[in-house]
């Protein structure tokens, strides 16, 4: 089985592609093509492209690691978030764009894995999570922003904790962190985030601490739950961190999501009775809408921009997510 950290529940080597998916897919490989000839690119880009090709393909079609070597490393040879010619377009991004958080080392830990470039032994990536281990113990680099931990978002120093602890483990490093780890995790409160709680999870499953994690774990699947599945978080609950009021988040408007729907999977696993079915019930009530409707994959709209989506319309992530669930419902995983 092979599998990514943000694709819970996939199998990357057996997952069937529904055709309008993999119509989808190829059109994106397809358009990026100018982007990747001009060095136009993001770490989350090639780990995109990658996943893509090995589902539509079997195998990769391009060569993401020297892509990443040529344009997503810097001169003393650590990964980057974005390329120069990337970080160009982002708006007042300066040489900001020369970043390395923990979602680019893990995906060209994870990459290099892939093309059978990096042992257990070789601990470059590992020894680079454990300079970013901060005195909190959550697992970030504050050169890249020196947010405050309690107006960080959640979701994504979750992640980083999940993706760096991944990586020790591997490597042989972790257990001389894990009782660190594992108070950090324990002694956050339970977030209103399916994505935070999924991570939380998945980090406190690789330290083997499960039990530390929160006991409201099914409130947050009832919160969450909207439209055919799931989505990130409830809107009704969500406050801004810094006004403490709905001033700024009362005109969100969620939507479900395929990825948010596979968190929602996982983290039903590790609950019982009730909560469990009926989140298992949603999950499969989704898989059987994308069945049917395989690109009803809407954008999250923000506000009162109603019709504008809030970042990318559609990502990769979503497609492979979605047939990963359609075709799970006929597999009768679920």
């Amino acid at each position: 089985m092979m599998n990514h950290i943000l694709l819970p529940q996939v199998d990357l080597v057996s997952i069937k592609l529904l055709p309008p998916h993999a119509a989808w897919l190829k059109d994106w490989l397809t358009e990026l093509e100018p982007a990747l000839d001009e060095g136009d690119v993001a770490s989350s880009i090639c780990l995109q492209g990658l996943l893509s090709e090995l589902v539509l393909y079997g195998k990769p079609k391009h060569n993401w690691l020297e892509i990443l070597k040529e344009h997503l490393t810097d001169d003393d040879g650590n990964p980057l978030a974005y390329s120069k010619a990337y970080g160009k377009r982002l708006y007042l991004f300066d040489n900001q764009w020369q970043q390395t958080n923990i979602h680019a080392i893990h995906a060209r830990w994870w990459i290099e894995m892939f093309y059978g470039q990096l042992s257990a032994s070789e601990t470059k990536y590992a020894t680079l999570i454990e300079d970013n281990i901060q005195p909190n113990g959550w697992i970030y680099n504050p050169k890249v922003s020196p947010t405050n931990i309690a107006t960080r978002m959640k979701s994504e120093y979750l992640m980083s904790m999940a993706m760096g602890v991944e990586i020790l483990q591997f490597h042989g490093m972790l257990s001389k962190y894990k009782t660190r780890f594992e108070a950090t995790l324990a002694i956050l409160p339970a977030t209103p985030y399916l994505s935070a709680e999924y991570f939380r999870l998945a980090a406190l499953s690789t330290i083997g601490a499960v039990a530390q994690a929160p006991c409201e774990l099914d409130g947050v699947l009832t919160s969450c739950k909207v439209g055919e599945g799931f989505c990130d978080f409830s809107v009704g609950d969500k406050r801004d961190d810094y006004m403490g009021t709905l001033k700024r988040t009362a005109r969100d408007f969620a939507v479900h999501s395929p990825i948010s729907t596979l968190h929602a999977w996982k983290i039903a696993s590790f609950c019982d009775g009730e909560a469990r079915d009926a989140a298992l019930a949603t999950v499969k009530q989704f898989a059987i809408h994308l069945k049917q409707h395989p690109m009803e994959i809407p954008a999250f709209k923000i506000r009162d921009l109603i019709d504008i989506p809030f970042g990318t319309d559609v990502s990769p992530m979503e497609i492979l997510a979605a047939s990963a669930l359609a075709t799970s419902y006929d597999s009768e995983k679920i």
